[in-house]
């Protein structure tokens, strides 16, 4: 009994066997059809010069990685990629996919071309491509209807008046626009300077009197209580740089800060005093008008005070002549 329980478990085991080999062999080329490549071109026969595609085309599983052939500047010596086109995926049921590697190319010169199969490789099993040929044919020319002509000379167009004459009036237009406003500006400037002059020349007060009078006009208005510090410290500054060039003839008002203090110091060697009370105003104005410094009021007071210091420190009295009889005498006569 227990050998022919023995007999049946063997003959089972057997049967087993037998089915799963033959589901195996069943399901290799079932396998074997998830890969496949091929190629294709569009023309087989081309003229010099024209454009074709050739496209490969390979179907895999859809997580497969399939390493294909790379192609840079030519697919084959003679024939040219004018342009890789993209990769057209598609799905080939509902576990393979279908992919599409299109190149445009072209050939210059006449021969028969033969594109050999190109592998593809899926890990172990490698596939090729159907070959291909193409045919690349020179344009005919029919000399018996047009004969071939002599290379023709370098065309020389005629020369375009009309378009110089528009340019050269341009540049004319522009070189007097720039003479007009340069003697527009120099006449104002020249107008201006000689305006200043006249009224200075009017104005023969002493220039310690003329900037005390200025001094007392910006003390009345209080532009710094009016929260204008910067126009405050332009008009005090003007104001000495102003009785800088009159008393010291010194070109102050066309110098800046720097300028000014360092021609100034050789005339107030003796004053010491008086030269750190024009630095200390001047800073202080160019912090104001530069760097948008805002000052205290005590500040702004501080610095009208030392400018009226500055002015009565430095300036020059003309002593007057004391009077005697004869002068009175020649002055009746």
């Amino acid at each position: 009994m227990d050998y022919l329980n023995k007999e049946e478990s063997r003959n089972m085991n057997f049967k087993k066997f037998i089915t799963v080999c033959m589901v195996l062999v069943l399901a290799f080329p079932m396998l074997a059809q998830t890969f496949s490549v091929s190629a294709v071109i569009d023309s087989t026969v081309l003229y010099v010069g024209e454009q074709t595609k050739i496209t490969f085309e390979w179907s895999q599983p859809k997580k497969a990685k399939v390493q294909a052939p790379l192609f840079s500047d030519t697919i084959v010596s003679g024939l040219e990629i004018v342009e890789r086109l993209p990769i057209d995926t598609a799905a080939n049921g509902e576990i393979d996919l279908l992919i599409k590697q299109s190149y445009l190319v072209t050939s210059f010169d006449s021969a028969l071309l033969f594109i050999p199969p190109q592998p593809f490789i899926l890990a172990n099993d490698t596939q090729y491509t159907n070959p291909l040929s193409l045919k690349v044919v020179s344009i005919p020319v029919d000399t018996t209807q047009k004969a071939i002509a002599d290379i023709k000379p370098v065309y020389k167009p005629p020369f375009n008046w009309p378009l110089f004459w528009q340019i050269v009036w341009i540049q004319l237009l522009v070189i007097a626009v720039a003479v007009l406003g340069i003697w527009l500006y120099r006449r104002y400037k020249k107008q201006h300077v000689a305006k200043n002059e006249e009224v200075e020349m009017q104005d023969t007060r002493p220039a310690y009197e003329i900037a005390l009078e200025r001094l007392n006009a910006i003390r009345q208005e209080k532009l710094w209580q009016k929260g204008r510090p910067k126009d405050y410290h332009t008009a005090l500054t003007d104001v000495l740089r102003d009785y800088i060039r009159r008393r010291f003839e010194i070109n102050a008002t066309e110098q800046t800060s720097a300028e000014v203090l360092q021609a100034i110091q050789p005339c107030l060697k003796e004053q010491k005093e008086s030269f750190v009370l024009l630095q200390n105003i001047l800073q202080l104005a160019d912090l104001v008008k530069f760097a948008k410094y805002h000052p205290l009021i005590e500040e702004d007071e501080k610095s009208l005070s030392r400018a009226y210091s500055f002015v009565e420190n430095t300036k020059q009295v003309v002593e007057e002549t004391p009077t005697t009889d004869d002068d009175v005498t020649n002055q009746q006569a």
